[in-house]
């Protein structure tokens, strides 16, 4: 992992939890608790252009 991902990561990170990462660890260990504790995205709407 290069230093823009791992800064990605980091500032992805800081949002999701107030804090930067306690440690560094693995790419895919990070993404992975991450993903488990992002909030889910609110429901996809179509709309029509011309209303």
């Amino acid at each position: 992992m290069d230093f823009d991902e791992r800064q990605a990561l980091s500032v992805l990170w800081e949002a999701v939890f107030g804090e930067p990462p306690p440690i560094r660890a693995e790419a895919e260990m990070t993404s992975q608790v991450l993903v488990e504790h992002l909030p889910p995205a609110p429901p996809y709407e179509i709309t029509s252009r011309t209303e």
